[in-house]
């Protein structure tokens, strides 16, 4: 096999591992629908008496979330096989700091399934899960700090040589950029708001590299 056949042939398995993705994230947002308070550190007792009021939703939305950022960090990694950068060392770096923050956060948001299932009732147990909820937020919030880095300095990379979009690169420097500043959601409901506006970027982001020509392994375009 050549190499631009494989690197073609990453590159269609990252176009299928980076919809899903993004599918994974968006249902575990849909799932907490109704439920209040969701990764906000202000009212912890409200996210958990939300959880334990829609126990389903709460499991789904843990699953969905979970399967989707391990599949994040599959989908950097054949994002970083098959891609051809005008600067390959940033390209790995930013790729391993968004695999390493996705498989991060994955091991945090299966914590709400343990309020939900295994935590037994009473104040003591309040207080365990609400515990398990912070320590899902502080995940979280590392996961979108290294996500902003990892997809600054991937869309950096790219350079105009790689046939990659200049308005694909914009989107992945805004994106990373603005997430940064979301690491401090574990402190301030106003830095967890702002997930409503980084969230979508960085899953557009993925969305339109997944769907992108350049995935077939053809040779890209003139810059």
């Amino acid at each position: 096999m050549s190499a631009r056949d494989r690197a073609g042939s990453l590159g269609r398995a990252a176009r299928w591992v980076g919809l899903l993705a993004v599918a994974g994230n968006l249902l575990g947002v849909g799932f907490l629908w109704n439920v209040p308070s969701p990764y906000r550190p202000g009212d912890l007792a409200a996210w958990r008496g939300g959880l334990l009021a829609h126990p389903a939703e709460a499991i789904l939305s843990a699953t969905t979330f979970t399967m989707g950022l391990v599949l994040i960090a599959v989908f950097a990694a054949l994002l970083a096989a098959a891609v051809r950068a005008e600067r390959p060392g940033w390209l790995l770096a930013g790729a391993a700091l968004i695999a390493g923050g996705a498989l991060l956060d994955a091991a945090g948001t299966l914590a709400p399934v343990v309020v939900v299932r295994f935590l037994p009732g009473g104040e003591g147990s309040a207080r365990v899960g609400e515990a398990l909820l912070a320590l899902t937020l502080l995940l979280d919030s590392m996961f979108n700090v290294l996500l902003g880095l990892g997809l600054t300095a991937v869309s950096a990379s790219l350079g105009r040589s790689s046939g990659w979009p200049g308005w694909h690169r914009a989107l992945g420097v805004v994106a990373g950029l603005a997430s940064i500043p979301v690491g401090l959601q574990a402190f301030s409901d106003a830095f967890a708001r702002m997930l409503a506006l980084t969230a979508p970027l960085w899953l557009a982001w993925i969305a339109a590299a997944s769907l992108s020509r350049l995935w077939t392994g053809r040779e890209p375009p003139a810059p």
